[in-house]
């Protein structure tokens, strides 16, 4: 999940709705979360691409599935 800021209480909310919903009541596997914060604000362009953000993800997929 992507956020402007970095507050703890931007991704709560989401947070408890994917541990409650999808973990617990649905089932999956959770297998980690990661929430990118720091990506820019609501009036401007995002600039998610000059954090490291995006390599964290893109390495986060990768590993998902390695035993």
């Amino acid at each position: 999940m992507t956020a402007a800021d970095n507050f703890f209480l931007t991704f709560e909310q989401a947070v408890s709705y994917y541990k409650f919903t999808l973990v617990n009541y649905i089932g999956f596997h959770d297998k980690g979360m990661l929430l990118a914060g720091g990506c820019g604000d609501t009036n401007s362009k995002p600039h998610i691409d000059k954090t490291e953000h995006l390599t964290v993800a893109y390495q986060f997929g990768k590993d998902l599935y390695k035993d």
